[in-house]
């Protein structure tokens, strides 16, 4: 007997998803069980070249009588199972459309179904084939049966474009997952894959989770249930599987959200969902929040999200707790203030986040927790690039480390305290440069102290946020220009007092009150051997005065000009003169002497509070670390290694 089938063939290959074995195996799989097996096994039959030749799904169920034959196989819809309760046995049913059939086109071109049932008439026997182009099922029918049992088995040969991932353990995990509602709720029925039964039991970590989702709609009664399982081994994909009320999979979705090392499968259980189908896929039902599927897809995904980030930090603190006990943890104590705290929390998420990759001894593993928390302080922006070249990262993982380190408040307390400490190492390393003895000698003035000074303009002040080093007196001038508003000035050399032009070591400038008032900051530095006398007085003052009888500058009210003479020590007489060290000081123009070690000075009561928050405390060793990373330009690495050396 030949049966036609009465669908196009373009719905076929619709239906058929050749691109998913997996689903093909399932969906037998299925058939047995709305049979009421109780045993169903999968073997795949391998070629010489371990290539699949044939998938045979076979079951102990009741078999296709052969008087549903041609309604079951002819056309589409009308299955008897869309009218029945359940099985006989009483079981959930899942397929109730009528078309499963067709998805053994993703196993093979050549499918044979082998059915013994028992009858009005006794036992027969029915079998049913079809090929890949075929507009018909050819059918045979036998009596009395040749087998003893009543069952199916279906076997399909042939060429398929990827039924070789059915070789892959991770098949068999994924189809546990996919059936493991099922199977525990009705333990009497088992699934064998290739001679392992699939047991749901022992691929679970922990027990479920469940709870009741709210999606906004009113559906006149209980609620969708959000059923999270994980697993002790990693599936091949974080799926999110809607069911009916038992758990029978209806529809297969991609949970969609970032938990890295978190092996599981959600489950949304509904009887509102029992005749759900691959179509409602195709027409992009899930996509639509105003429909009872797309209000739940919606609202499991955002539990999913908390409830994994919940796990997670619950994570993080077990694994905190054991590295303080290992002696890695690099931080002790509480945190001494806010910073601090949302230092350490992202330091825990990022650590946890990669402590699969943190391996090797005791002493290997703190350091890699330190350099960790010093990436984090001082270029936590660059942090996911670091680590990514450093462990190699998975792609989870590094767009987890990225939403990290994007959370503003958090990256710009983590970069205030990475700023606090580039300060008191800075400060260190201008110490140890500018009064050790050996070095104070040999530092040189303009390519090395003016070259550093110029990464460093906060020392002078935060208000300054830009400055050129050894500039002309007349370019200098010309730079205020712009400020002046368009107002008409000449274009002259600007010389000083004797004659002579002059240069400037350093040209701070800032614009404060609402853009209104300017400042500029004249920086004249000397050696640190140099004593500050009259001379350098005579020539700051030189200086300040060629800049304010200036005719571009002389008539701006708006401007303010400080000029600041810098150097190690001063002079006796010259304290004598500027007992406070203000040689001018008033609306308009400062002159002032100072030394380095009132600055330096200055500088640490403005970092006081925030160096006794972090406790921390700069040292020879992290100066020449700060030099080599900021300052190798200025070349004073080997001045602080060789005293470095000296006191080893």
């Amino acid at each position: 007997m030949r049966i036609p089938v009465e669908v196009r063939p373009d719905f076929i290959e619709k239906v058929a998803r050749r691109t998913d074995p997996l689903g093909a195996v399932e969906e037998l799989v299925w058939n047995s069980l709305d049979a009421d097996a109780t045993e169903v096994h999968i073997e795949l039959e391998l070629d010489d070249f371990n290539g699949v030749h044939a998938v045979v799904v076979s079951d102990n169920g009741h078999g296709i009588p052969p008087a549903t034959v041609e309604s079951a196989f002819k056309g589409m819809g009308g299955s008897w199972k869309r009218t029945a309760s359940g099985t006989e046995s009483g079981r959930q049913l899942h397929g109730r459309h009528g078309y499963g059939r067709f998805r053994v086109l993703a196993l093979g071109s050549s499918a044979m179904w082998t059915s013994v049932s028992d009858g009005p008439g006794g036992r027969s026997e029915v079998v049913i084939r079809f090929q890949d182009g075929d507009s018909d099922f050819d059918v045979d029918e036998r009596v009395p049966a040749s087998s003893s049992k009543p069952g199916t088995v279906v076997r399909v040969t042939g060429e398929a474009l990827r039924k070789q991932r059915l070789t892959a353990d991770r098949a068999r995990e994924e189809l546990t997952s996919r059936l493991a509602m099922y199977l525990s709720k009705y333990p009497t029925a088992t699934v064998w894959w290739r001679g392992t039964a699939l047991d749901p039991s022992e691929a679970i970590q922990g027990d479920p989770f469940e709870e009741e989702l709210d999606i906004d709609i009113d559906t006149g009664g209980p609620g969708p249930l959000l059923r999270i399982v994980e697993w002790k081994n990693k599936p091949p994909r974080r799926e999110l599987l809607i069911c009916d009320a038992v758990g029978v999979h209806r529809v297969t979705l991609l949970a969609q959200i970032q938990a890295p090392d978190f092996y599981f499968t959600a489950y949304v259980l509904w009887d509102k969902f029992a005749n759900l189908t691959d179509h409602d896929l195709l027409e992009g039902e899930f996509e639509h929040s105003d429909s009872l599927l797309g209000a739940t897809v919606k609202a499991a995904r955002a539990r999913l999200r908390a409830y994994f980030r919940e796990q997670e930090r619950e994570r993080t603190r077990k694994l905190v707790q054991q590295w303080i006990l290992e002696g890695i943890y690099p931080y002790s104590g509480k945190p001494s203030g806010p910073v601090e705290e949302a230092e350490r929390e992202t330091f825990n998420e990022v650590a946890s986040l990669i402590s699969r990759q943190l391996k090797g001894p005791r002493a290997a593993r703190r350091t890699q927790m330190v350099l960790l928390r010093e990436a984090l302080r001082r270029q936590p922006a660059a942090m996911p690039k670091v680590l990514d070249e450093l462990f190699g990262l998975s792609g989870p993982q590094k767009e987890r480390l990225e939403d990290l380190v994007d959370r503003t408040p958090l990256a710009n307390l983590i970069a205030a305290n990475a700023e606090t400490v580039d300060r008191i190492d800075a400060l260190n390393t201008l110490r140890e440069l500018l009064f050790e003895f050996d070095t104070r000698y040999t530092l040189r003035e303009k390519d090395q102290l003016h070259r550093m000074l110029e990464k460093e303009l906060w020392i002078f002040g935060d208000e300054y946020s830009h400055a050129v080093s050894e500039i002309g007196l007349t370019k200098a001038l010309n730079r205020h220009l712009p400020r002046l508003e368009g107002r008409a000035v000449p274009q002259q050399q600007v010389q000083l007092h004797n004659g002579t032009s002059g240069r400037l070591d350093l040209l701070l400038s800032c614009v404060s009150g609402a853009g209104r008032t300017k400042q500029h900051l004249v920086v004249e530095l000397k050696r640190p051997r140099t004593v500050l006398s009259e001379k350098e007085v005579a020539q700051i003052n030189s200086y300040a005065y060629a800049v304010t009888t200036d005719e571009r500058y002389r008539h701006d009210d708006e401007t303010r000009w400080e000029f600041w003479l810098v150097g190690n020590s001063i002079d006796d007489v010259v304290q004598w003169q500027y007992p406070d060290g203000y040689v001018k000081n008033d609306a308009r123009v400062t002159i002032r002497i100072v030394t380095w070690g009132a600055i330096i000075d200055a500088c640490e009561e403005r970092l006081r509070n925030q160096r006794e928050r972090l406790d921390y405390a700069s040292d020879q060793t992290r100066s020449i670390e700060y030099a080599q990373r900021v300052h190798a330009d200025a070349d004073v690495v080997p001045l602080l290694a060789s005293r470095e050396d000296d006191s080893a």
